[in-house]
């Protein structure tokens, strides 16, 4: 009898610790607090560093209970990312997301549609998370990196937002903005209207980083393509400031002066005819629909109002007319506002000064 029970403990005791473990495993929760719990897998880390930095941590407390369990599965590469175990996360649901890259977190990266490419390298320069690879690069060597080497980098990149997990280096935001671009420059050229004056999909691309810079109204987008239409079929200068402002790149300190439109710079459309050499910002897709799809009109010039909008003429004493008619309206309001700011400082001194 003593031996047949000895035979039963030595048999079932395995059994109960086993399934003693898997419980312990499966069911007792590591996380207890409500948000969840943050942790950064960082690249090249081992299963073994993982299991110690979790012990050192306090978040487990038999690691070498944790370390026969992960020896036992099948899958042998944790995923490198930050990662969100929720409350009440177990030691197997925590493996399984190391393992499987689920439950990481990601963080937003947004193109503003009219960035340049130096606002955009600035605004990368800032993102919480990446991995910085690219600060010391010139644009030319990043483009190369991005295998376009005979691309420029102004325009290239489509504006949107982009997700990624801690870790990941900027060239692969850059990757995926400029090959949605392609994608959507690509479809958007073969939809496009038939007598349009641009030679390829890139010309195209450059015209609506101005219609870009031009425009505020997003119903004016095609009616702006349109005046750029018509100007470059007439062959005449496009006159378009923004090519302006971009071409005096640091220099321009919020005017244009006579001489900047005089000035010999590539992007300078008061000089040389036609369109600059390369785009001047990164367009919408609402932009580069209204270059391929511009509004059939007979308006040549355009001024903006002051609020936004612009007055389109046929014939330039129009324009000059509507030149005229805006400044009146800038001047006026500069007055009003300069009238409003010196009552409110005299009610002021009068307030505290009483």
């Amino acid at each position: 009898m003593k031996k047949w029970l000895y035979r039963a403990i030595l048999i079932t005791l395995p059994i109960i610790c086993v399934l003693a473990a898997w419980f312990y495993l499966s069911f007792v929760p590591i996380v207890s607090q409500a948000e969840g719990m943050t942790y950064y897998l960082r690249p090249g880390l081992s299963k073994k560093a993982f299991i110690a930095d979790l012990a050192q941590k306090n978040i487990i407390s038999f690691p070498r209970l944790f370390s026969l369990y992960a020896y036992l599965q099948h899958q042998p590469h944790l995923k490198t990312g930050e990662y969100l175990f929720p409350k009440g996360s177990t030691q197997v649901t925590v493996w399984q997301q190391v393992t499987e890259g689920k439950g990481l977190r990601y963080y937003p990266f947004t193109i503003i549609p009219g960035w340049t490419f130096v606002q955009l390298r600035q605004a990368l320069a800032k993102a919480d998370g990446l991995n910085h690879t690219t600060q010391s690069f010139t644009d030319a060597q990043i483009m190369q990196i991005l295998e376009q080497p005979n691309m420029a980098a102004e325009g290239a990149f489509f504006p949107d937002t982009y997700y990624y997990s801690r870790g990941i280096a900027d060239t692969v935001i850059l990757k995926k903005a400029l090959i949605r671009m392609e994608n959507k420059l690509y479809f958007a050229w073969q939809q496009r209207i038939t007598g349009l004056p641009y030679k390829n999909e890139y010309e195209a691309l450059i015209a609506a980083s101005l219609i870009e810079k031009e425009a505020r109204l997003s119903s004016e987008r095609p009616i702006i393509a349109g005046v750029l239409i018509n100007r470059l079929q007439k062959n005449m200068l496009l006159q378009f400031d923004p090519t302006v402002i971009y071409g005096m790149g640091s220099q321009y300190t919020g005017k244009i002066h006579k001489a900047d439109l005089q000035a010999d710079t590539p992007y300078n459309t008061y000089v040389h005819k036609g369109l600059p050499p390369t785009p001047i910002a990164m367009p919408s897709y609402a932009s580069i629909e209204a270059a391929l799809h511009p509004e059939q009109h007979d308006y040549f010039y355009f001024v903006a109002k002051g609020d936004g909008s612009h007055q389109f003429s046929k014939t330039l004493l129009q324009h000059n007319h509507a030149v005229t008619v805006a400044a009146t309206v800038k001047r006026k309001k500069e007055y009003f506002f300069n009238e409003v700011m010196i009552k409110q400082y005299i009610v002021q001194v009068w307030r505290y000064g009483s």
